[in-house]
C-alpha cells in the first residue's frame, strides 16, 4: 500500500468522525431553529435533569468539555433562568449546577422533544435497524475500550 493510501482502519474512522459531525451539525441546527438553543445547551440541561444536580467537574467530563467551557457554558444558562448554581458550605470549591422550574419546563416541552425528532430525522432516518445495532454494538466496544462505558448514564 502507498503511505499516502487510507487503510480501512483509517477511512472507518473518518467516515465515523465527519459522519457523527455532519449529524450534529443537521440536529444543532434544527435544535437552534426550533428551541431557541444550541445543541450542547440542550446536552447540558438533560445530563442536569438526569442526574437532579451536577458538580461542575462531572458537567464537563459528560460534555467532553473544559472546565472552563462547562462554566461559560452554565453561565449562559443562568442568564436565561434555566439553571442555577449552588456551593456547599463547608466545601466551597465544589459548584453544582441545578435546573430551575423555568428550565425544567423548557427541556420537557421544547428542547427534549426537538432533540428528539432530530435524532429520528438526522441520524435514524438514514439507517436501517441493523445499522442501528451495529452502532450501538460498535459504539459500546469503544466507551469500554476507553472505560467510558457506564450502563447507567446510557439508560436512557
Amino acid at each position: 500500500m502507498n503511505r499516502f493510501e487510507p487503510s480501512d482502519e483509517m477511512l472507518a474512522w473518518l467516515y465515523a468522525q465527519q459522519g457523527v459531525d455532519a449529524v450534529r451539525v443537521a440536529m444543532g441546527g434544527r435544535v437552534e431553529a426550533s428551541a431557541g438553543c444550541s445543541l450542547l445547551e440542550h446536552e447540558a440541561l438533560y445530563r442536569i435533569d438526569k442526574d437532579g444536580r451536577l458538580p461542575m467537574s462531572e458537567l464537563s467530563e459528560l460534555l467532553a468539555v473544559s472546565p472552563s467551557g462547562a462554566t461559560r457554558l452554565v453561565e449562559r444558562l443562568v442568564r436565561r433562568g434555566w439553571v442555577e448554581r449552588s456551593q456547599p458550605p463547608d466545601n466551597r470549591r465544589v459548584v453544582y449546577a441545578a435546573l430551575t422550574d423555568e428550565g425544567r419546563q423548557v427541556l420537557h416541552d421544547t428542547t427534549a422533544p426537538t432533540y428528539r425528532a432530530a435524532v429520528a430525522q438526522e441520524f435514524a432516518a438514514p439507517l436501517n435497524d441493523r445499522d442501528i445495532a451495529d452502532l450501538k454494538r460498535i459504539g459500546r466496544k469503544l466507551l469500554e475500550a476507553h472505560g467510558k462505558w457506564d450502563a447507567q448514564r446510557f439508560a436512557n
